[in-house]
């Protein structure tokens, strides 16, 4: 990069000119996504209850039975309803009087042809009998003729797939009550939304479950699972848990796995300002999952690959504790309040996500806590380097994951985390627990969200959710600097910033506001906040003495891509600051880059890896440490004969591989 120190940086300095024009740059008017089909084209009813009463056939590998939706017209002359259907082989449809009704199936829909129009209001009963052999939404596992067989089943409804094994209006744009009647066999025990009401034995180690959710749900949350389960039960305060597991498992390592649970609860209530909306929770761990994780309202399911390993160990990673918190977390954000379609359905993952890693900022601190942002940080930069997805997606019409080709589990929590350092943490958290009381039960669109603040916090935030979430692509800042001297105002730092990010009508000109941190000889730290809102800026930061680094975004505020020329000095010190961990993962691949011919480069890789308090940044640094091997072993080993800190001799002696002091 060069380093822009041109004569016209000067003069513009020496005026006083903090950024530069911005010439022919055309206004940035990102792309909204909330089109008619994103958003679930239109609805001919409103689906008030859906009622399932079927036999799930495990040697078969099918379902059949009936699905029952109670509607009612939203227009007067509703001739006819549309549900979706995908591959269902529909015996008959009836209403509520009996009649048998016409009907036409043409993937996804189902059309019902009504006996005679609905007036506006009015409710009618359509229930339809089927069958099917699903290939997506309803999955048949256990080990079918293995050894050690334990049948099991577990549906996964996300992404449109419920309407695989069974006909309704399967879009996230409708709520629903629901209740269900699930026909077993294997004595397996069925998992399901809400309440369990009742089990009814019918011989030959069949039974069926009756399971009820009293509140509304949308129909892409319904679910359920069924298996010859260990069951242990907990609680959190008066509300009843459940831990089921795989046959085998033992209370040991059920409780290893889920016993967070009651804490994770308590810390969402009182974070939320809101209790867990439901009666029970259920968590369910399912074998060979096609998903890495997942479930529905009141029931989260978990890979069985959480259970491997000592039980002792498995939150040390942070992997179960994440996934376990995000399900848990959906049972607000998804459950009690859902995005209004697809496109914004990013108000659904971006939240669970973010939850789930304040919860391990409480369990493992703050340090770990930004870590696991800069990580999420490389993840979208990696996968956004192709798409320039935004947020605001109807992610069907990229032909992409509907998980990835938005970022909603990466980029989605950073756009919240960044959203609570502009409003400040209580008003953030204010207007949060705000939109839960005024959404519950509702579905909401990005715009709700934004309301929400304004009437809470009086901060619109319109042109923050242009850049991040309806926008696409992220900022990309190649930052330079310079001492000057000879003006009478005394020495200053000219910090040159351009941003150099594909403009178009989807990728903005970022207006960003970040902390510059002046590190002096004296041990001294002098912050500066700069506005970045063109695409090159020259900026004068007074300097108070001996300059030996400069931290930009200090805070590790900003999601995107940082080209910073400075030399391997500064970077040195950067990965130094043990206060802020998230700048010393920031500086790893620059002190990386000069570790084959710099040994103090090479050493702090080193001592980064032996001893930082973060086990995250000792992670990544030990990632980097490919250096030649003997190269490295001869600093450590000439670091350990002056080493006075015993405990950093120990890390340095078992990264050699030597023994214990006084074990030789």
């Amino acid at each position: 990069m060069r380093r822009h120190s041109s004569v016209v940086a000067l003069l513009a300095l020496a005026c006083g000119c903090a950024s530069a024009p911005r010439g022919a740059l055309p206004p940035q008017w990102p792309l909204r996504a909330d089109t008619l089909q994103a958003n679930g084209w239109e609805r001919d009813c409103d689906l008030l209850h859906l009622s399932l009463d079927v036999a799930l056939d495990y040697d078969a590998g099918r379902v059949y039975g009936s699905a029952t939706s109670w509607v009612r017209a939203l227009a007067g002359g509703c001739r006819s309803v549309t549900l979706h259907a995908v591959e269902l082989d529909v015996h008959e449809v009836e209403d509520s009087r009996g009649r048998k009704l016409d009907f036409e199936l043409a993937d996804p829909h189902l059309t019902i042809h009504l006996a005679e129009a609905l007036v506006s209001g009015e409710e009618e009963r359509l229930r339809v009998t089927y069958a099917a052999r699903p290939a997506a939404g309803l999955f048949f596992t256990g080990g079918r003729g293995q050894a050690g067989f334990a049948p099991e089943l577990w549906t996964l409804g996300r992404f449109e797939e419920n309407r695989h094994w069974f006909p309704a209006w399967d879009y996230p744009s409708d709520r629903t009550t629901f209740d269900g009647r699930f026909r077993v066999g294997h004595d397996m025990w069925v998992v399901s939304n809400g309440e369990l009401v009742g089990v009814r034995e019918e011989g030959a180690g069949e039974r069926t479950f009756h399971w009820r959710m009293g509140s509304s749900i949308p129909t892409h949350l319904v679910g359920a699972a069924a298996g010859r389960f260990e069951t242990y039960e907990d609680r959190a305060g008066d509300l009843p848990l459940h831990y089921h597991v795989p046959p085998g498992t033992g209370e040991e390592r059920a409780r290893a796995l889920c016993g967070e649970t009651p804490a994770m609860l308590a810390f969402f209530s009182e974070l939320l300002g809101r209790p867990y909306p439901y009666a029970k929770y259920d968590q369910a761990v399912v074998q060979d999952p096609s998903w890495p994780g997942g479930g529905s309202v009141t029931l989260t399911l978990l890979p069985n690959e959480l259970l491997a390993g000592d039980p002792g160990n498995l939150a040390l990673d942070g992997g179960p504790r994440h996934r376990l918190a995000h399900g848990l977390a959906h049972n607000w954000f998804g459950g009690l309040v859902a995005g209004l379609g697809w496109s914004h359905f990013w108000l659904n993952e971006a939240w669970a996500s973010y939850l789930a890693i304040r919860w391990e900022r409480e369990c493992q601190g703050e340090g770990h806590f930004r870590l696991r942002l800069e990580h999420l940080r490389e993840e979208y930069l990696r996968r956004d380097a192709g798409t320039r997805a935004p947020l605001a997606l109807d992610w069907r019409s990229q032909g992409a994951s509907p998980v990835r080709a938005n970022h909603v589990h990466d980029k989605g929590p950073w756009v919240l985390h960044m959203l609570e350092r502009e409003l400040g943490e209580e008003a953030f958290w204010a207007a949060v627990r705000a939109y839960l009381t005024r959404h519950a039960d509702d579905l909401v669109t990005t715009e709700d969200f934004a309301r929400v603040v304004f009437d809470t916090t009086g901060r619109n935030v319109e042109g923050f959710l242009e850049q991040w979430v309806y926008g696409g692509g992220h900022p990309v800042l190649e930052v330079g600097f310079d001492r000057v001297d000879g003006f009478s105002s005394g020495p200053f730092l000219g910090l040159i910033v351009e941003q150099v990010q594909e403009f178009d009508a989807l990728v903005p000109l970022f207006d960003l506001r970040l902390a510059v941190d002046l590190h002096y000889a004296d041990g001294e730290v002098q912050r500066e906040w700069v506005r970045i809102d063109a695409r090159l800026q020259i900026l004068p930061l007074p300097l108070a003495g001996e300059l030996v680094d400069v931290v930009f975004d200090a805070e590790a505020q900003v999601l995107g891509e940082l080209v910073i020329d400075k030399p391997l000095e500064m970077w040195l010190h950067q990965v130094a600051l043990v206060e802020r961990p998230a700048c010393q993962w920031r500086a790893l691949e620059a002190v990386w880059e000069a570790a084959g011919e710099s040994d103090a480069a090479l050493l702090a890789l080193l001592r980064l890896d032996a001893e930082s308090p973060e086990p995250l940044l000792r992670q990544r640094a030990a990632g980097f440490l490919d250096c030649d091997e003997r190269r490295a072993r001869k600093l450590l080993q000439r670091r350990l004969e002056v080493e006075p800190s015993p405990s950093t001799r120990a890390q340095i002696r078992r990264l050699l591989g030597l023994p214990r002091e006084g074990q030789e």
